[in-house]
């Protein structure tokens, strides 16, 4: 009887799987935001060409997928580092993301994603880093011969506030337009 279960251990190890390709992508997203400090009414609205840290938003995007890239896990990131008279300050936005486009085959494909990050000040005096979560909905157009897709975003994004650095909670809604080449 264990003979039995070793041999079936064993072709079940051995046993050779079809092997799946995975598809890269790298693109970047411009966008408006309007940046609500959670329990005010104050709003400030800032446009990003492209998106960047200083506005608590990502720039640069890496994506990681199936070869239609109808299902990707993207690391979103931004840096901004100032750097004057030996006085440095850095800011850092980075995060992972999940996209799923619902009907790849549409002229206009519509998506949804979701994404779980954070966000890092690091200056001569302090350094903090707080959580960030946000969802977002849109549509993209894939390019020509798969070369890669723009796309259109309405995204909510929560930045969890800070009392070491004295920075409220911030949520933010945006309208993020962007490229991705497909690599």
């Amino acid at each position: 009887m264990s003979r039995w279960i070793v041999l079936v251990l064993l072709v079940l190890l051995l046993r050779s799987s079809p092997a799946a390709a995975l598809s890269w992508g790298l693109g970047s997203q411009f966008g408006i935001a309007s940046i609500n400090i959670g329990g005010s009414s104050d709003n400030t609205t800032v446009l990003g060409w492209p998106s960047n840290a200083i506005a608590y938003e990502p720039g640069l995007r890496v994506a990681c997928g199936n070869t239609a890239h109808t299902r990707e896990f993207m690391l979103d990131s931004g840096w901004f580092f100032l750097n004057e008279s030996g006085s440095t300050l850095s800011l850092f936005v980075g995060g992972v993301t999940y996209q799923h486009v619902v009907r790849p085959a549409w002229y206009w494909s519509p998506f949804a994603n979701v994404g779980l990050g954070w966000y890092s000040e690091s200056a001569a005096a302090h350094s903090h880093t707080s959580p960030n979560y946000g969802a977002g909905i849109g549509m993209r157009h894939a390019l020509r011969d798969s070369h890669g897709a723009v796309r259109a975003e309405v995204r909510y994004d929560h930045l969890a506030g800070d009392s070491g650095s004295g920075r409220p909670t911030l949520n933010t809604v945006a309208l993020r337009l962007g490229f991705d080449l497909w690599l």
